[in-house]
C-alpha cells in the first residue's frame, strides 16, 4: 500500500476477453435540419431525457454545462455523468462518460449529427471503450437496452413518429 497523501487509486482491472466487446451503436433519424437536431439535444436535454436513466428519478434536471453532462436532482444533489471532451456545432459531441462506472476508466460516447436532406438529419450515438470497464459485458449490455430508448424519446421529442 502506498502512504503517500497524494497516492491515487490504482486503475481497476479490465474484464478478461473485454477488448471483444463490440461498441454500442444507436442510430435514428429526425425531422429536424441540422441546427435544430444538434441544439434539440444539447439545450433541451432536459426536457426528453428519460427519468429511468437518471440517478434522482422524478424531477431532475439533466444538463450540458460548458464542460460536463450532470444531473442536478430535487433536493439538490448533483452528478456528473460525463465530461466533454469535444463539441463542434451541428456536427458532434464527445464524452469520456463515467456514469454507471469508475471515473479512472471513463468509456467514450460520440454523438453525431449529419443531414439526411434540408430537413432532416441522422444521430448516431456511438458508445465505446468497454474494455477499459471491469464488468465490460455487462456494462456494455446496460448501455445497449439503454442507448435505443434514450434516443427514441429523443427523436418523438424532435417530432418524429
Amino acid at each position: 500500500m502506498n502512504s503517500s497523501l497524494f497516492s491515487h487509486a490504482e486503475q481497476p482491472e479490465p474484464a478478461k476477453d473485454s477488448a471483444s466487446v463490440p461498441d454500442v451503436v444507436v442510430e435514428r433519424q429526425v425531422p429536424r435540419e441540422l441546427h435544430e437536431a444538434f441544439n434539440g439535444f444539447t439545450e433541451y436535454l432536459h426536457l426528453w431525457w428519460p427519468e429511468e436513466f437518471t440517478e434522482f428519478g422524478e424531477g431532475t434536471h439533466p444538463e450540458i454545462e460548458s464542460a460536463a453532462l450532470t444531473e442536478s436532482g430535487p433536493e439538490g444533489e448533483s452528478a456528473v455523468w460525463a465530461t466533454v471532451a469535444e463539441r463542434v456545432q451541428d456536427s458532434k459531441i464527445v464524452l469520456d462518460w463515467v456514469r454507471g462506472h469508475s471515473p479512472q476508466a471513463p468509456t467514450e460516447v460520440r454523438i453525431r449529427f449529419e443531414p439526411v436532406d434540408a430537413a432532416t438529419t441522422s444521430v448516431t450515438v456511438q458508445h465505446s471503450g468497454f474494455a477499459a470497464v471491469p464488468e465490460a459485458e455487462e456494462t456494455a449490455g446496460k448501455f445497449a437496452v439503454a442507448w435505443p430508448q434514450i434516443l427514441d424519446r429523443y427523436a418523438r421529442f424532435m417530432g418524429a413518429r
